[in-house]
């Protein structure tokens, strides 16, 4: 899962191509201490890179959406958020260039904001938190699971455009196997 960039793994509907969530689940690893809560209740989602010993998502929503609202929750550095997936495209292939200095994961992550005045451990300049809508604001505990009206969230998998989304991909497929159906009845008929 090392290599494999999550949002390469997206699944799509069949007929349309369509994604068929909007929200992804992207790790911020530069704010991430590696404590390995996610990893280890959502464990077909999340794992930890053993290069810098921070957690990373292999599988968007490998687990059910519960099951990974409770990973973040447990976050204690709340470095798990919920991004679209244009932009977590942006984040997977900025991250490639990443310097982390994991020596550091359990002090302040602000020792080495990007400029060249603060190298720990010789010539590296290490790499500052990345860009996050999940940052742009301040951030909810334990979001989306409060339920705020205004989330944008409105609870995972609870977003009324996800689930009109969801109903219209629901009944074309049950059109496209009730076709199906009929063209294998009457190919039996014909026989």
């Amino acid at each position: 899962p090392e290599n494999v960039e999550s949002h390469t793994t997206v699944e799509r509907d069949e007929d349309s191509g369509d994604l068929i969530r909007t929200q992804m689940v992207y790790v911020d690893e530069v704010t991430c201490i590696g404590c390995t809560n996610c990893a280890m209740i959502a464990q077909s989602t999340f794992f930890m890179d053993s290069e810098h010993g921070r957690a990373r998502v292999f599988q968007q929503w490998g687990d059910d959406t519960e099951t990974i609202a409770v990973a973040i929750e447990t976050c204690p550095v709340d470095c798990i958020h919920y991004v679209p997936y244009d932009e977590l495209v942006r984040l997977e292939v900025e991250r490639r260039d990443q310097q982390i200095n994991f020596k550091a994961r359990l002090v302040n992550q602000g020792e080495y904001g990007g400029d060249s005045g603060h190298r720990i451990g010789g010539a590296v300049q290490f790499s500052g938190p990345q860009k996050i809508s999940g940052n742009a604001g301040a951030r909810c505990n334990n979001c989306p699971s409060r339920g705020c009206k205004n989330c944008l969230m409105y609870g995972v998998g609870e977003n009324p455009e996800f689930k009109k989304k969801e109903e219209m991909r629901k009944q074309r497929r049950a059109r496209k196997l009730m076709q199906e159906k009929l063209a294998n009845e009457n190919k039996s008929a014909e026989l």
